[in-house]
């Protein structure tokens, strides 16, 4: 007896008309694409999140919550009837490989096509059986792009440094790091979507700073090349490697690269297989992650940021912290032309990643804060990304605050958590294709907070403790009075949408404000 065929939702995409793409007719072309499962104990894993501090191995992980074995089995069976191939079988993801035609007849679902791109004309089809124990599939379009949340100035009067920008000491002092951490013993992962870096523009930036060169590796997630830091966008992955080396530099940094997607490569299994590959990366062993890209939540299937999640919240039970930039386009959260309302960026939504917004920042002679307040758009050059997730629901640690859900919107998760300087008009020092530049936006915030974590985890391995892992619910468990600086002025309205004003305690432009890094590593150790 044939098996009844459900629609699994979350696979089109909202901001897409649909009549602009018209019925794909070449249905030789090949992809890759995945099924991501959900845990079998969706429950009992995030009470342990919550609750449970101890961190488990990748093993225990997939014997705890893993999807069940002959489910698996079953699933690959039924989406390989049709000539899908099944490349890799990898915990809670299926990876296949398949021509539209094929994956068209498997999921009974029409691809439409414009400009070379693909895109899903209708929700998949799926077993009633599999439908409930999937997040989803994720590759099935190759319209969503991730885009890189840095800004040049425009107004370099409030430049430091004569209009240098930022040096690492002037972070270092402002923000209060304390002199004995720098981040030995631990690992950065940075997760970049371009061509790579010029090993000799790091190291002369390391160099003018009188900074002991940290160790960098770069690693391939899918074959991307190395193109030593040629093109314009590779400068995104220049500045995470200089300020996240320059602020804890006994940090072990790897670069773990990957497509950026094209008309035959979807972007949104890009940053899966690079949020899979450094969870599972046991040669490097990555402690802490940071992303610099995003756009807002609209641009992707549903199914996607889902998925996303879902590896972001297994990193979390192995011990794994997560941040992510929370983008340059304020309120309105779009890249580029969309519809004049509030929108989130992805992935900075994820309730298992730590969101990390911008502010304004001034500093007198002696590099103390004289004015901090959050990253406002004064001159059409960007604002701190923030609000309120149409996605993904409330997380247990935010429950006790009150978020400023707007007319229209359904309470959600509320972004960011936390802050730091990322105006590019109070922007930071870059040594990028053998020149200085002055480079500003959460993409610099994001590596920095976790260089930042890394002095943690140093104090506390010190201490005998284990590593901090998901920090969220700590973060929002502490005393903010001692350990942020509380933004209370700006807002992050934003061509032409209304933001959300900064408030005392967290507020959705600068989460809980800035941290005062001495008092942090004390209070989360």
């Amino acid at each position: 007896m044939q098996a009844k065929l459900v629609r699994a939702t979350g696979h089109l995409l909202p901001e897409e008309t649909l009549q602009d793409y018209h019925r794909i007719s070449y249905k030789d072309r090949t992809t890759q694409w995945a099924c991501v499962f959900k845990s079998r104990h969706e429950m009992d894993l995030e009470r342990r999140l919550a609750y449970d501090s101890s961190v488990l191995t990748r093993e225990e992980v997939l014997q705890l919550y893993g999807p069940d074995p002959d489910l698996i089995d079953r699933a690959r069976q039924w989406l390989s009837r049709h000539g899908v191939r099944l490349l890799k079988q990898d915990g809670f993801i299926l990876w296949l490989q398949g021509s539209l035609g094929q994956i068209e007849e498997t999921l009974k679902m029409p691809f439409g096509e414009k400009d070379g791109q693909f895109m899903p004309l209708r929700e998949p089809l799926v077993p009633e059986w599999l439908a409930p124990y999937i997040v989803g599939f994720v590759g099935l379009e190759t319209v969503s792009r991730l885009y890189p949340r840095f800004r040049f100035p425009t107004h370099p009067e409030e430049l430091a440094n004569n209009g240098q920008g930022f040096f690492p000491v002037d972070i270092q002092t402002a923000y209060a790091f304390p002199a004995s951490l720098n981040g030995s013993g631990l690992t950065i992962g940075l997760l970049e979507f371009s061509n790579g870096f010029n090993p000799q523009d790091v190291m002369t930036f390391w160099n003018q700073f009188g900074i002991s060169c940290p160790n960098v590796s770069f690693v391939s997630v899918d074959g991307t090349p190395n193109d030593l830091g040629v093109n314009t966008y590779d400068l995104e992955a220049t500045l995470d490697i200089e300020w996240a080396g320059a602020m804890a530099p006994l940090a072990n940094l790897v670069v773990y690269e990957a497509n950026a997607g094209s008309s035959d490569t979807s972007f949104a299994l890009s940053v899966l297989k690079a949020l899979q590959y450094a969870y599972n990366d046991v040669l490097n062993c990555p402690d802490i992650l940071s992303i610099s890209y995003g756009d807002g939540e609209t641009r992707f299937p549903v199914s996607t940021m889902q998925a996303w999640d879902m590896v972001a919240r297994n990193a979390a039970l192995i011990g794994m912290t997560i941040f992510v930039a929370s983008g340059d386009q304020g309120a309105y959260g779009l890249h580029g032309p969309g519809r004049k309302i509030c929108h989130v960026d992805a992935p900075a939504n994820s309730p298992h990643m730590v969101s990390v917004g911008g502010t304004h920042l001034l500093l007198n002679s002696q590099g103390q804060i004289v004015e901090e307040t959050g990253w406002t758009d004064v001159n059409n050059n960007g604002a701190s990304g923030g609000g309120i997730s149409q996605v993904f629901g409330v997380p247990a640690y935010q429950e006790g605050i009150p978020l400023p859900v707007k007319a229209g919107y359904h309470v959600g998760r509320g972004v960011p958590d936390v802050a730091l300087n990322a105006d590019p008009d109070t922007g930071y020092a870059v040594f990028f294709q053998g020149m200085w530049t002055v480079v500003g936006g959460t993409s610099v915030a994001s590596p920095i907070w976790a260089a930042i974590t890394a002095l943690i985890n140093q104090n506390r391995v010190q201490a005998g403790k284990s590593l901090i892992g998901y920090m969220n619910p700590r973060l929002y468990g502490i005393d903010h009075a001692s350990t942020f600086h509380d933004i209370t002025v700006g807002n992050n309205s934003y061509d032409g949408v209304t933001g959300y004003d900064c408030t005392s305690g967290w507020d959705a432009v600068t989460g809980w404000g800035s941290p005062i890094v001495v008092s942090l590593v004390k209070s989360l150790s």
